[in-house]
């Protein structure tokens, strides 16, 4: 791990300069940003820390910026982290409440670094909403190859890296995997809520629950039991599709972005989980497999 660092760190003293700007590693000196071990904590901070950091897990590099609010302040991290065991990749920024989680690409064995690279730098210019001037981008991109060359190399010959991603069954592990946690809850982590519902549409067993309650029309959204989920819009009455009529009729995207087709009914999650409702599906198709447990 060392030879690592000492790798990094003679990279960046010998980069040019639009790189040097935009890349931090774990060294004494930097040839342009006196807070570089600032930098480096506040990016594991805000970008490893609420993903969850793995056991004897070692920060490599950040190569990114910050987006700064204008009213607060408030500097959040946007780019990559690369550590011993992966690459997290960062393009929210949160203005009030909470950022999206950093997107996670685990390194194996037998990875390729350009083919790692390509998917990476894709997903980063698909979901980065930022205007980057033309030449930090450019310098990004450089230093992530460059990056990759170095670390991913060096740790597949230390051979301790998994061969392959093996997909968890435990359903914990799952909504973390999908990036599900800030928005699917146990039903401790929103007891109070979840119990309303349970009481109201006389649930039993709720496990997991996306909802919400406004100031009228009660608690609505979706919830998973044992036996299947069951879901409840606003002003209206709550149904249930089981997970055997799931695996019969797999739950698919609905007509609005908010709307899951399981079961063959139309079930509903809080408008502003939408975006999750992807990662949700395919937790959902899992369940009703048996590939997840409760």
């Amino acid at each position: 791990m060392e030879n690592i660092k000492r790798n990094l760190a003679n990279y960046l003293e010998n980069a040019d300069e639009t790189v040097q700007q935009i890349l931090f590693v774990p060294a004494d000196i930097h040839p342009v940003w006196e807070d570089n071990a600032e930098i480096l904590e506040l990016a594991e901070q805000q970008i490893l820390r609420p993903v969850g950091s793995l056991p004897d897990e070692q920060v490599f590099a950040f190569i990114g910026m910050h987006s700064k609010t204008l009213f607060t302040g408030k500097r959040d991290s946007i780019g990559f982290l690369i550590t011993n065991f992966r690459i997290l990749t960062q393009t929210d920024f949160s203005v009030i409440g909470t950022a999206e989680l950093a997107d996670v690409n685990p390194f194996t064995q037998k990875q390729d670094e350009d083919d790692l690279m390509i998917e990476v730098w894709n997903n980063f210019i698909k979901k980065n909403t930022l205007s980057i001037p033309h030449e930090q981008l450019a310098a990004i991109k450089t230093a992530l190859q460059d990056v990759l060359e170095i670390v991913l190399p060096q740790l597949q010959q230390l051979n301790y890296l998994p061969n392959e991603i093996v997909k968890s069954n435990r359903i914990n592990d799952r909504i973390r995997d999908l990036g599900l946690q800030s928005a699917l809850k146990s039903y401790e982590q929103d007891e109070k809520k979840m119990a309303k519902f349970a009481e109201k549409y006389s649930i039993s067993g709720i496990q997991f629950g996306m909802v919400d309650k406004p100031l009228f029309g009660g608690v609505y959204g979706l919830v998973i039991t044992k036996t299947g989920i069951v879901s409840r819009d606003l002003m209206e009455d709550s149904f249930a599709s089981s997970w055997q009529e799931i695996q019969i009729n797999p739950a698919v995207i609905g007509e609005k972005k908010d709307n899951i087709v399981a079961g063959g009914k139309t079930h509903i999650v809080p408008s502003h989980c939408s975006e999750f409702v992807p990662s949700l599906i395919i937790l959902l198709n899992e369940l009703a497999n048996g590939e997840v447990v409760i």
